[in-house]
């Protein structure tokens, strides 16, 4: 028993010694591999650009693996050190040729030797442009805190993913490329940036970023972003963004975004269509900011009152929205928010915020906001003296139907004005009866016959100022023009009270209907 377990653990040793033996072959061959991988690629690039830089040995041996190379003193992101605007002061061999990455990102024989992460190198100065057009990679290319002064040009180029965080660049041209992964412009400080009908199927982020050179600085027009598209944490330029026509699936986010400069800024987003929330939080604006989101769509809105733009510099017509998810949420800021747009009678922002805030519960303020959007049309130029009267009457009377209950008030003030002048009238005899007996007997007696209608001043006016209503008092009592000259009231003539009667009857003919017209809604402009 003894010898077969001792048999039996010699044999366990050996097979796991022989596994070590094999993994560790595995290990070196794999190494070999790499480093034989590194030596082909050495001699191609020899044989293709002559003498290599130090850079340039150290990437092609870096590219078989999965590493970013920094070709700098360190490998520390934030060091001064990898600082690329300070590159003209970088030692010559941290220099790399342009022509040298593309071979490396495109050649036919040089591809199967780089790792599918893609090439990266960071620290580097790189020389020429780097010319990707119409390329189509296998890997993608990151190049952080590098300097690439005459600019990278990615134009209809198909790549699944491009970094150039914190580098500092001359012009960049990405035209209708296709982006598979992300597009990552962090952090650093990039030359014009045209990326016309681009499609990015990751996200685009531009956080930390300037775009501070040329008169176009960033130019998306026609792109299509299918994650996000982030301009946070100090982005900064001195132009428009300009996101014409461009689809972001996600969200839009301008959030600690600054527009510098003395000329116009801030962002373009006409005809844009934003899946997602656009936010518009914690802008540093110049008096020549503008948001211009004329007939955007976005599935919400998140902005604060401090970011909005200067008065007329605001463009909001067509601008469609599903929600105010952040941000001023009551009627009143939102209308001084609309008042920032430039002068003139728009009416689709006012239904639009309507229609927002009475989904989010809110009637009252969108009953406020439609009033408001009638007085804006009321005080356009081209409306004549007749239709401005009339609407200032319908705002005075029923709040344009959207608020009837207000003719109530009118109503209560006409019947109680005029019963107290019809009172006062009565007792200065400016008011008398219609027949000549009872008349007689009121003059010198300051009583009517006891058969005749008593009067009733409450009663008088409710029935002068309700249309086609007959309480019996009218056709009794009539203000006297030769009545009502003296005594305590000496203004309150029967001449007065008679033009008084009149403009109490004329306004009963006007406010009744008016109300009713106001509850049946008949009035309403929508």
């Amino acid at each position: 028993m003894t010898a077969a377990l001792l048999a039996a653990l010699s044999l366990g040793i050996r097979c796991t010694f022989a596994h070590a033996q094999a993994a560790t072959a595995q290990l070196s061959g794999g190494d070999r591999s790499t480093e034989a991988a590194g030596a082909a690629l050495e001699r191609m690039a020899r044989d293709n650009f002559g003498a290599l830089s130090e850079a340039e040995l150290k990437l092609v041996h870096a590219a078989p693996r999965r590493a970013l190379l920094w070709v700098g003193p360190t490998n520390d992101i934030n060091s001064p050190a990898n600082d690329p605007a300070h590159a003209a002061e970088w030692h010559p061999g941290r220099t790399i040729r342009a022509a040298l990455i593309r071979w490396l990102a495109a050649d036919p024989a040089a591809r199967p030797y780089v790792h599918p992460s893609g090439v990266g190198v960071g620290g580097a100065k790189i020389d020429g442009e780097l010319d990707l057009s119409y390329l189509t990679l296998a890997s993608p290319v990151t190049i952080l805190s590098s300097a690439i002064p005459e600019g990278v040009d990615f134009s209809f180029a198909r790549i699944p993913g491009l970094d150039l965080s914190r580098s500092t660049t001359g012009p960049i041209v990405g035209d209708r490329a296709v982006i598979g992964g992300d597009l990552i412009l962090t952090a650093g400080n990039f030359g014009p940036t045209s990326l016309f009908r681009t499609e990015i199927d990751g996200s685009l982020d531009c956080s930390g970023a300037a775009f501070v050179r040329g008169d176009d600085p960033l130019s998306l027009v026609e792109a299509t972003i299918k994650g996000d598209a982030s301009f946070h944490a100090g982005f900064t330029t001195s132009g428009v963004v300009d996101l014409r026509l461009a689809e972001v699936e996600r969200g839009l986010s301008f959030n600690h975004a600054r527009f510098v400069g003395a000329g116009d800024n801030g962002l373009n987003a006409e005809r844009a269509k934003i899946d997602g929330t656009l936010y518009w939080v914690d802008i540093t604006r110049t008096p020549r900011t503008e948001l211009d989101l004329a007939n955007a769509r976005a599935a919400a809105l998140w902005d604060d009152a401090a970011s909005w733009p200067a008065p007329g510099r605001l463009f909001l017509e067509g601008f469609a929205y599903g929600d105010l998810s952040g941000g001023p949420a009551d009627a009143p800021s939102r209308l001084k928010w609309l008042a920032l747009q430039p002068p003139g009678y728009r009416p689709q922002p006012y239904g639009q915020l309507a229609r927002v805030l009475r989904e989010r519960g809110s009637d009252i303020g969108a009953v406020s906001v439609l009033i408001a959007k009638e007085d804006a049309r009321r005080r356009q130029r081209e409306l004549g003296v007749g239709e401005r009267l009339w609407g200032l009457l319908l705002d005075a009377t029923i709040g344009y139907g959207y608020r009837p209950i207000r003719a109530l008030w009118w109503i209560f003030g006409f019947v109680a004005l005029g019963a107290m002048l019809f009172r006062f009238g009565y007792h200065e005899r400016a008011i008398t009866p219609t027949e000549p007996a009872a008349y007689q007997c009121f003059v010198r007696d300051g009583e009517p016959p006891p058969h005749y209608p008593p009067f009733n001043a409450v009663i008088y006016s409710l029935e002068n100022f309700l249309p086609v209503v007959d309480l019996h008092q009218g056709l009794y009592w009539r203000p006297n023009p030769r009545h009502g000259s003296g005594g305590r009231m000496r203004m309150l003539s029967g001449t007065v009270l008679r033009w008084y009667l009149w403009l109490h009857i004329l306004a009963g003919w006007v406010i009744t209907p008016l109300f009713a017209a106001g509850l049946s809604g008949l009035v309403r402009p929508d």
